[in-house]
């Protein structure tokens, strides 16, 4: 296994993992292609855009696309998207994946890695796992536009 950083000009290769992640349980996401490609190219385009990618014998298998925010408290890496591809998951690939990512913003100097997820889902308990807390006085708030 081989973690690189990933640039704009590997979007087809994210778009399809991501496809081959999310598109199925649990997640059932359904994206068109003009959706999914404006979706990665934004996260990976961002001036702070910070994406690392998981390789086994030069195939993409896993993902970590974030980006990099200075607050107070330091200097933080928020991940959007995080996900391996099914044939690698739940082999402890995806913990080694997220440590080394974890080593190397440490190296840099980053203070927190945060994100955002489903609290039925499986990741939920995988990012328990890793170490990752919820915190309690924080709270996510969405407000659907009705047309």
């Amino acid at each position: 296994m081989e973690i690189c950083m990933l640039h704009i000009d590997q979007i087809e290769a994210i778009k399809k993992l991501m496809v081959d992640i999310f598109s199925g349980e649990p997640w059932n996401d359904h994206w068109t292609d003009e959706q999914l490609h404006a979706y990665v190219a934004q996260l990976i385009g961002h001036p702070d855009a910070l994406a690392f990618g998981l390789f086994q014998d030069e195939r993409l298998v896993g993902i970590a696309l974030g980006r990099i925010i200075h607050w107070y408290e330091g200097t933080e890496y928020w991940i959007d998207e995080f996900g391996l591809h099914p044939q690698v998951q739940q082999k402890g690939i995806g913990s080694e994946f997220m440590e080394a990512i974890t080593q190397r913003l440490a190296d840099q100097g980053v203070s927190y890695v945060l994100l955002l997820t489903d609290r039925r889902m499986p990741a939920f308990h995988f990012y328990r796992k890793n170490g990752f807390s919820e915190k309690e006085e924080t709270v996510c708030f969405v407000k659907k536009i009705q047309k």
